[in-house]
């Protein structure tokens, strides 16, 4: 079988790329109020009016940023490989990884969009349409531990339970760099097999 070669990526997705490299680390370390546009291009090395032309405001740049730790942190492949094995096991492991990775620098910039969420419309509208595909997610995987093909009304409670721990997780890791890591597979093994006696 031939193997597809992709092309190297454009000038243009490369100044992206830097541009919310940059930006991400002044959100992490500054936050987003105290990060400005002039400051971001400064710092990527990109003029103010080329910035704006690829991201109309700091809210286009979250939206990226946000897409593509989406993408990265939600492990679909893994995660829809697991449902079509009917593999209980990677099921297992891909909840336990949702709940207790350790990334430091993306759990404080998680917090900032979610303060940033509860004051600004653009970015909470953003937030909300990231916890409903994480939700819907999160509920295939507990049908699939239950051997369903179809998530019921119970897979979405635990769903929502799962996603109240995983943010409380998040919150613990940046504020006290506490390992959760224990206490997020025991929440899947109580979830899953049931509060042990």
């Amino acid at each position: 079988m031939p193997v597809a070669i992709c092309p190297p990526p454009s000038r243009a997705e490369l100044r992206r790329k830097n541009i919310k490299q940059v930006a991400r680390q002044l959100f992490i370390e500054r936050g987003f109020h105290a990060t400005g546009i002039a400051l971001i291009a400064k710092l990527s090395g990109v003029a103010v009016q080329q910035l704006y032309r690829d991201f109309p405001s700091k809210e286009d740049i979250i939206a990226a940023i946000v897409a593509e730790d989406c993408d990265r942190f939600a492990d679909l492949a893994t995660l829809n490989s697991a449902l079509a094995d009917d593999d209980r096991g990677g099921l297992r492991k891909w909840l336990e990884s949702a709940a207790s990775r350790k990334d430091n620098e993306n759990d404080r910039l998680f917090l900032e969009i979610a303060a940033e969420a509860s004051r600004n419309e653009r970015i909470h509208s953003i937030f909300s349409d990231i916890r409903r595909l994480m939700s819907d997610n999160i509920s295939r995987a507990f049908a699939g531990l239950a051997g369903s093909d179809t998530v019921q009304d119970e897979h979405r409670l635990l769903s929502e339970a799962f996603m109240i721990v995983t943010i409380g997780s998040t919150c613990t890791r940046a504020l006290h760099q506490a390992d959760t890591h224990l206490a997020g597979t025991k929440l899947i093994s109580c979830l899953i097999d049931g509060v042990p006696r």
